[in-house]
């Protein structure tokens, strides 16, 4: 029955984008390419509608393919006489059909407002950043004849730290990719829920980011073809 209802419920989606865009809707798989351009709003993001294409726009920006962060300097847009679109107004934006979502101030260390790729694509969306952090570290002093320790203590040091990111891509909420959050964000799978819980706590957190593809895989979401499909 379980099963059933959310086969109509699919149908049911793939009906309603259908009527929106007079095109059958396409779903978002991890490495689905959206419609570049820069998107204002949540909103704009679910449906593959940006709000600017790069073609309208004169843009500063640098991206870095290791870290999947992108930094923009300004956006101007061609008609307008160059009108400064305000970077405060930018949800995010698409760079070869990979979205970038605006991180907090202070989130990295960066002086320009930069962007993280949505590295996987679906009904849960991952990304992450890193920053440095101060971080108290045990440390010892060695005897050199010995090969002893004869003093211990703890040292601050900063340290880069990875931040894994989640983004539902039915809400717009955003969390940090945890056993905990992630228990929370399937409760409509209940199997893949009881695998979790199974797992011994390091085991679940080593493999989160394999149970978040495979819900994914399982529980589709979809959008509007866009003029790039």
């Amino acid at each position: 029955m379980y099963f059933l209802l959310r086969s109509i419920s699919c149908v049911c989606l793939l009906h309603f984008f259908a009527g929106l865009s007079g095109q059958e809707p396409v779903a978002v798989t991890k490495n689905f390419a959206f419609a570049d351009g820069v998107y204002l709003s949540f909103a704009e993001f679910q449906e593959n509608r940006p709000s600017y294409r790069w073609t309208d726009l004169k843009s500063s920006l640098f991206t870095n393919p290791q870290t999947f962060l992108t930094q923009i300097e300004f956006l101007k847009l061609k008609e307008e006489g160059n009108r400064p679109v305000p970077l405060d107004s930018v949800w995010g934006l698409c760079l070869g059909g990979i979205p970038y979502v605006r991180l907090p101030q202070g989130a990295v260390d960066k002086e320009l407002p930069t962007f993280a790729g949505l590295q996987v694509r679906g009904k849960i969306c991952y990304f992450v950043f890193s920053r440095p952090e101060l971080r108290r570290i045990p440390m010892s002093a060695y005897n050199p004849l010995t090969g002893r320790p004869f003093r211990s203590g703890l040292v601050d040091r900063w340290e880069e730290v990875e931040h894994p990111m989640m983004l539902h891509f039915q809400t717009g909420e955003v969390a940090r990719l945890t056993v905990d959050n992630f228990l929370q964000w399937i409760d409509d799978d209940e199997r893949l829920q009881e695998t979790v819980r199974e797992l011994e706590a390091g085991e679940a957190q080593e493999k989160l980011f394999k149970c978040l593809l495979i819900y994914d895989d399982r529980n589709p979401v979809f959008v509007p073809a866009s003029d790039n499909q």
